[in-house]
């Protein structure tokens, strides 16, 4: 979801004081001053609607405030035509009333209608409208598999009482959800426990013996604001069951019981004859030690003449291998080219090349076709083999095949980027699924190391004709879905499966899901936010350098 505003739209509206005998009256939606949920990525609706007799309705204004920001207007009504200012997000709902699609925290704030209508009569000009708050901070609870389902533990002992205990565990949650939920169980007889004990992700109902043999159930409770974001169909709103029978129960008891005790007297003999080994050993050691002590003194006296001459060695092999790594790193730096500039003298062909950073060689992709060549390639999405919803260490070091989709590595970057006094020059190419093709420059291009967080930094946008998405990401830096460096209260390198550098969130992501075509259900797929709205997803991206 991208970091974009909401648009100015100027609305003037001419309000005159509503008479004690007004004919229109509201229909619907709710109520003045009402407080509204939705959950996040989910649709929050405003159905207003107003009833008129003589009345005409001229336009309609829909307005946002964030808290402790300026009212903007985000969409009209005039003229049969409904206006808005993201025409992805919000819709129109019969007949004053507002749709918003994919909730994101910063929608939270108070969402606000002004109706203008004119008098049959005398012309005269009225106003009406309505105000509600919503929050966006509820979130589906999630599993590894999408099921609730139900599994029985072994018996353990209780370390406080002592006693044996039967453990039901009730699917482990990879997600509580916002606010986190907990679980209901009912046992045989038909009692309800509300319980949130859970045991990472794992909620967990211990039953002491004797335990009642029958149907147990564990549910997530429907009135949980979090529950209620789940899909209708989803599995998670039904009730997962377990038979537990109480013979097996007992003879499980009597099982553990037993190996408890076995273990016990295995340990006991394993202990004696451990004891009786090392009392053994004891008595040799003792006389090894005797032995010992007089060949040491032989020993020592022959040793300190062998460190000596060790020592004499040490510091000569010392100075020759100094001697012989300059040596190495100065012809290296010589005969290998330090960036594809200098492999284009040597070789104009595209390809996979050895570049040389201060004497240490680095594999990269040159691509000497695109403006003249020259550009080191560190990231290429041309179909979807490579995922690149990857943790902090993978991006470090880098992943993919570089001869197709890849990600060069943000350690390797720093270093092409920041080895010489010259900057590089940043160049993005974008392909669309209509055979369509564009760029964007950027001037002065490097990344910081890791105590940075691989900040990113350039000059400024210098041109291209798919214009700049890279400005609001400029100063931030790299966040990961196990590395969360982005700008807002929950991490958007999680909710959009990529790593990149997100700010709150995006005006771009070339990392995102591959989608195989140009739109998805939703807004995570590679993105270039001032070239294709969001939810465009390009078929071809190349981020590449070269010095200017």
């Amino acid at each position: 979801m991208a970091s974009a505003r909401f648009p100015m739209i100027g609305v003037v509206l001419f309000v005159v004081a509503l008479s004690a005998l007004e004919a229109y009256q509201w229909d619907g939606g709710p109520e003045d001053k009402a407080k509204m949920t939705a959950c996040l990525g989910g649709r929050a609706s405003f159905p207003w609607s107003i009833l008129t007799e003589s009345e005409t309705i001229l336009n309609i204004a829909w307005s946002f405030q964030a808290p402790d920001k300026e009212k903007t207007t985000i969409a009209t009504y005039q003229s049969t035509h409904f206006y808005p200012a993201d025409s992805v997000r919000l819709g129109f709902l019969a007949n004053a009333g507002l749709s918003l699609r994919f909730a994101r925290p910063q929608d939270s704030g108070n969402y606000s209608v002004r109706v203008q209508l004119q008098r049959a009569k005398s012309s005269e000009l009225v106003s009406a409208g309505r105000t509600v708050t919503l929050s966006v901070t509820d979130r589906a609870p999630a599993t590894q598999d999408g099921d609730l389902y139900f599994t029985l533990g072994d018996a353990v002992r209780d370390d406080v009482t002592e006693d044996w205990t039967l453990q039901l565990h009730c699917v482990q949650f990879v997600d509580l959800g916002h606010p986190p939920v907990d679980v209901v169980w009912k046992t045989p007889s038909g009692e309800v426990w509300n319980s949130s004990y859970q045991d990472n992700g794992t909620f967990v109902l211990s039953l002491s013996s004797p335990v009642q043999g029958g149907n147990y159930s564990c549910q997530l409770p429907p009135s949980a604001p979090a529950v209620r974001c789940l899909d209708a169909t989803s599995p998670l709103n039904a009730a997962a069951q377990l038979y537990v029978d109480d013979k097996d129960v007992r003879l499980s008891f009597l099982e553990a019981r037993q190996r408890e005790l076995e273990q016990v007297n295995k340990d006991q003999a394993n202990l004696l004859q451990h004891q009786a080994m090392q009392i053994s050993r004891q008595n040799r050691i003792m006389a090894d030690m005797v032995r010992l002590n007089k060949d040491q003194a032989n020993l020592l006296q022959h040793q300190n003449g062998t460190i000596r001459e060790m020592k004499a060695d040490q510091l000569n092999l010392t100075t020759q291998l100094s001697a012989l790594t300059n040596s190495t790193k100065n012809i290296l730096e010589r005969i290998t080219p330090a960036n594809c500039v200098d492999w284009l003298k040597l070789d104009p062909r595209s390809g996979i090349r050895t570049v040389n950073i201060s004497g240490d060689p680095i594999t990269v992709y040159c691509d000497q076709t695109t403006d003249n060549g020259g550009w080191i390639v560190f990231q290429r999405r041309q179909d979807a083999s490579v995922g690149f919803n990857q943790n902090w260490t993978e991006y470090r070091n880098g992943f993919g095949d570089l001869e197709g989709s890849f990600w060069l590595g943000l350690d390797k970057l720093h270093r092409l980027t920041t080895s010489q006094t010259e900057r590089d020059e940043l160049r993005i190419d974008l392909h669309l699924w209509d055979g369509t093709n564009a760029n964007a420059r950027f001037s002065n291009f490097y990344v910081e190391d890791v105590s940075h967080n691989f900040t990113l930094r350039f000059d400024k946008f210098t041109g291209g004709n798919a214009g700049d998405s890279l400005d609001s990401h400029r100063g931030q830096q790299f966040s990961t879905k196990d590395r969360d460096n982005d700008r807002v209260g929950y991490s958007c390198a999680k909710y959009f499966g990529a790593g990149w550098w997100f700010k709150s969130c995006y005006s771009s992501n070339l990392n995102g899901h591959y989608m195989n075509s140009s739109s998805g259900p939703n807004q995570n797929g590679v993105v270039w936010g001032n070239f294709k709205p969001f939810w465009y997803s390009m078929k071809f991206t190349e981020m590449k350098i070269r010095p200017i």
